[in-house]
Parts: C-alpha cells; sequence; structure tokens
C-alpha cells in the first residue's frame, strides 16, 4: 500500500506547485513508511517571496489546495494535515541545501 501512498503524495505536490507557479520545489519525508507520519514542506525560493506570500494568505491557499487534494485522491484521512513552508535560500545558508539536515 505504501506505493500507492507515495504516489498520491507526489501526484499532489505536482499538482500543488503547478497551480501555484510561485513555488520553486517541494519535498516530503515519512510518507512510504506510515502516512500519519509524513509531512509535505512547499519551498520558495528566496525568504522575502516566503514572508510575501504569507503575508498575503497565499500560504493558507496553498495549504488548503494541498490538503482538499490529498482528501480528493483517497490519501488516509489520518495522514492529510497541514503542509509546512521553507525556502531555498535558507536551507542553503543554514545547511548546505541538505533538506534532510534542515528538517532533523
Amino acid at each position: 500500500m505504501s506505493k500507492i501512498w507515495r504516489n498520491i503524495v507526489a501526484c499532489t505536490q505536482e499538482e500543488v506547485k503547478a497551480t501555484f507557479r510561485e513555488l520553486y520545489a517541494s519535498v516530503d519525508f515519512g510518507a512510504y513508511i506510515a502516512p500519519q507520519d509524513y509531512f509535505v514542506s512547499y519551498i520558495f525560493k528566496t525568504e522575502e517571496e516566503l514572508s510575501k506570500a504569507k503575508e498575503t494568505g497565499l500560504l493558507q491557499k496553498i495549504n488548503d489546495c494541498h490538503k482538499k487534494l490529498l482528501h480528493e485522491k483517497e490519501y488516509p484521512g489520518e495522514g492529510i494535515k497541514d503542509c509546512t513552508f521553507a525556502s531555498q535560500e535558507d536551507c542553503d545558508k543554514e545547511w548546505n541545501g541538505n533538506w534532510y539536515h534542515y528538517y532533523k
């Protein structure tokens, strides 16, 4: 079943990024083990872009879209939760671009 969950998460991330062109990338951790333990983070290129998205309500729109798509794709309910946000700029500065260490 984990392959199905992985595909749902991957498809959801791609749809969200296609819908919100402001996004630079996305990362996810844990989706392959158990749906309740996964999370997705959508990445903006700069801290300034991330801050602007927060101020304008864009982060909430992205989060709502993310959760809606997971629900529509029948991802297990216990795994549907808020996504997180970060900037590539911050990860590069603090962790030399290593997202695993960034979220550890």
